[in-house]
């Protein structure tokens, strides 16, 4: 029987891997996407990579989890920089007070 420590590991593991592949084909199906559509995607990985966090406990893994937070946050206020920069107001991440 394992011990606890490997399950959260496994169980982690296993969900990040789960992640992983069904953000490689939303990221295939991306290039179709309009820039809000990428906004809400990049918003789902960031809340994603932090859910990963909240279940990890080994120390190797907590690090990835929290390189996999900052990477997600990055694109996100990338994205929201370049639907600024083009103007894009009427979305559901921006506000009328500009």
């Amino acid at each position: 029987m394992m011990n606890a420590p490997w399950m959260n590991i496994i169980t982690a593991g296993g969900k990040m891997v789960s992640g992983l592949m069904e953000n490689e084909r939303e990221k295939n199906h991306s290039a179709e996407m309009s820039l809000p559509e990428s906004i809400e995607q990049a918003r789902r990985e960031w809340q994603d990579a932090q859910d990963y966090y909240n279940t990890v406990t080994d120390k190797d893994l907590i690090d990835h989890a929290a390189y996999m937070i900052q990477a997600a946050e990055k694109k996100y206020i990338y994205l929201m920089k370049r639907a600024r920069a083009e103007g894009i107001v009427n979305s559901k991440y921006t506000t009328s007070e500009h």
